[in-house]
């Protein structure tokens, strides 16, 4: 499964962004709004001064009329102020709450805040006359809420919106393409990665992602030609130990029939051809193995009576187990046929005899039984031997384990990979009461099952036993 979008890392670009353009441009309103006012009453405080000159250079009358006069054409309210009267008085509440700061107001302090409602400004015009000039003070951030301004201000923050969103996108879509790719380096089959063009940081990433990736194929190339130099190494070493034995048992009996006399040279023969056919024979079996392993090839599949197949693998190794002392008993329908390859099931039917008997080295018990599982024949091989160990119950499928002293490591293994083969599979578990267990899954064919077919005798025993596999 693909890894999850970061969308984290997008609000992590893009928030700060947007918030430090929405703060930005905030502030820099107020200031604008700071700056004009400022300004405004820096006009304010001139007005005030062009009128108190002209008033004093005209000579005019200082009467009601001219200060309404005078209020109307600027567009507030103009008060002539002499000692604590003022011309004319204040006619409106807000204003006359305000009389006692506007007969305190000085030209020195220049524009005065009255009651937070109004700014006012003090200018002589001659000795102990004043002009103040009075008009309503505008309320702080007022700026901000005018529809013009709250129109720009949302364009902007669109604007801004759409520029962090092109930014994060441009950075976090090249290190998601990445993220989701980089847990599937090793299998990745595309040849380049989107944004490996680029120039910048991000092009350099996805350059080292193609980099790794390569390198990365290359050593996995070289690991398996390693793994395979070093299996075919251990399967040469095995197979040449495994093959001297019955070769020297060969060349022990040929050397035995060349040094017989004349006369008895037939005799001899006929002794030694026993022994030359079941080593030539082991030694088939282990090329035939090997050939499976290194050379697999899909099953010649056929309808094949599970019994007959299990008799000619005892048969081929009554000797090996008579010199352990194992006895056999079989338990298995002589109608339950099974849809496999004769060779290949003879050969798995054969190591799991070989590895109960290895188990049993002074005598014991193999018992083998078949049912029928649904549409699976199970047979299984349960012996009285130690059983297996933990370690080996976890890596009996793997080639070359073993516990066994001088043994290969490769019966079981080649069992699983034949059962497979079948569509079938390999169980192997420990009896309660001690032993090993040997399970094979096989399909079956449709249709009931016989009457249980006894073995027959085998080296004189009686039906139902064999006393040396």
């Amino acid at each position: 499964m693909p890894p999850a979008r970061p969308r984290r890392l997008w609000l992590s670009i893009a928030g700060p962004f947007f918030l430090f353009v929405v703060a930005g441009s905030i502030v820099l309103v107020l200031w604008m709004q700071a700056a004009g006012r400022r300004e405004g009453r820096a006009v304010f405080t001139a007005l005030a001064r062009t009128n108190a000159d002209f008033l004093h250079n005209a000579h005019l009358p200082a009467t009601r009329q001219m200060m309404d006069y005078l209020g109307h054409l600027l567009n507030m309210r103009a008060f002539l102020r002499t000692g604590t009267t003022l011309l004319p008085a204040p006619d409106d509440a807000p204003l006359r709450a305000a009389t006692s700061s506007l007969i305190r107001l000085t030209p020195a302090q220049g524009v005065t805040s009255l009651e937070n409602q109004f700014e006012a400004v003090a200018m002589p015009v001659q000795s102990g006359l004043d002009l103040l000039l009075v008009r309503p003070a505008e309320p702080s951030f007022i700026v901000l809420w005018r529809p013009e301004t709250l129109m720009v201000l949302g364009c902007f923050w669109l604007l801004s919106v759409a520029l962090a969103w092109s930014i994060a996108r441009g950075v976090v879509q090249p290190i998601r393409l990445l993220a989701e790719r980089l847990p599937y380096i090793e299998s990745d089959p595309a040849a380049t990665l989107p944004g490996a063009e680029r120039p910048d940081e991000l092009g350099d990433l996805a350059r080292a992602y193609l980099a790794a990736r390569t390198q990365i194929a290359a050593e996995r190339e070289k690991r398996r030609q390693a793994e395979r130099m070093a299996l075919l190494g251990r399967m040469a070493t095995s197979l040449a130990h495994e093959i001297h034995n019955p070769l020297s048992a060969i060349r022990m009996h040929i050397q035995l029939v060349q040094s017989a006399p004349a006369a008895e040279l037939p005799a001899a023969a006929i002794a030694a051809v026993p022994t030359l056919l079941a080593e030539t024979a082991r030694i088939e079996s282990l090329v035939n193995q090997w050939m499976f392993l290194t050379r697999p090839e899909p099953p010649l599949v056929s309808a094949l009576h599970l019994d007959e197949i299990l008799a000619q693998s005892l048969r081929a190794h009554s000797a090996e187990a008579a010199y352990a002392g194992v006895t056999v008993q079989k338990d298995v329908p002589s109608a339950l046929i099974v849809m496999g390859d004769k060779r290949r099931l003879a050969q798995a039917m054969s190591n799991a005899l070989v590895n109960a008997v290895q188990a049993m080295p002074r005598g014991g018990l193999l018992d083998i039984s078949a049912t029928r599982c649904g549409s699976c024949a199970a047979l299984t091989f349960q012996d009285s031997g130690a059983g297996f160990s933990p370690q080996a119950l976890e890596h009996h499928r793997e080639l070359f384990f073993s516990e066994k002293e001088g043994g290969m490591g490769i019966g079981l293994s080649v069992v699983a990979e034949i059962l497979e083969a079948h569509q079938g599979r390999l169980e192997v578990r420990n009896a309660a009461n001690g032993g090993g267990v040997v399970t094979f899954h096989i399909p079956a064919v449709q249709g009931g099952i016989g009457p249980i077919s006894p073995i027959g005798p085998i080296r004189g025993t009686a039906p139902g036993k064999v006393e040396a596999l």
